[in-house]
Order: C-alpha cells, then structure tokens, then sequence
C-alpha cells in the first residue's frame, strides 16, 4: 500500500487522542427522560418507508445534472454545482446517516443497500 511514514512515539501520542468516558451513553439517557415526559412520540419512532424513493429520486437527479450540465458554461456549472449538487449531497448524507441507525427501512440488509445507493 505505501510507506509508514509515522514513528513509534507518533503511534503512541495518537492514544491520547480520543476520550474515553465512562458516563452512562448520553442518547439513551435523553431519550428515555423525553420518553417518560412525552409517551406520545413513541408512535414516531421506528423505519421510514419513504427513505429509498427519497433516496433514489436524489440519486437520479445528481444523474440527470451531470447530464444536464455537460455543454454548461463553467460559470453556470459552478453555480449548479453549489445549488443543486452540495444540497443533494448533504440530503444523501443526511440518508445514509438515518440508514445507519437502521431507520430507513425494516431489515439491517435493506438499510445497508439502501446506503450504497445512496453513496453511489
């Protein structure tokens, strides 16, 4: 693959880069004090059926605008880019990290292509 470029004390030193707490995991605690304020909204909780068309309709459109766009002056290309495609990115991203919760759909295997499609 390449080259370690990284002496012994560089490996040492990156231990003490990341925190380790142990303090309760702070999402579960959160949700179970909103759950006992608010039982009501344990009827939002679970998969989204709409997450692969959502998905799927973004990923066809940065399709399409790359298509669209191939004659586009660069000026217009830059300003689709910034518009369209950083917006349709960040919708992906925003997909792939409910799908990692496994919120997208009902099996872990449906969530996991779901997120490929949606990192295509």
């Amino acid at each position: 693959m390449g080259r370690v470029t990284k002496s012994a004390a560089d490996v040492v030193l990156a231990d003490r880069d990341f925190v380790f707490s142990k303090d309760d995991e702070p999402h579960a605690k959160r949700r179970m004090e909103i759950l006992k304020v608010h039982p009501e909204i344990k009827n939002l909780m679970g998969h989204e059926w709409r997450t692969k068309y959502i998905v799927a309709a973004t990923v066809a459109l940065q399709v399409f605008m790359a298509w669209l766009t191939l004659e586009w002056s660069w000026t217009s290309y830059l300003i689709a880019v910034y518009v369209v495609g950083a917006t349709a990115n960040h919708s992906l991203f925003l997909a792939i990290h409910e799908l990692a919760h496994n919120l997208g759909a009902k099996t872990l295997n449906a969530n996991r292509i779901i997120s490929m499609v949606a990192n295509w």
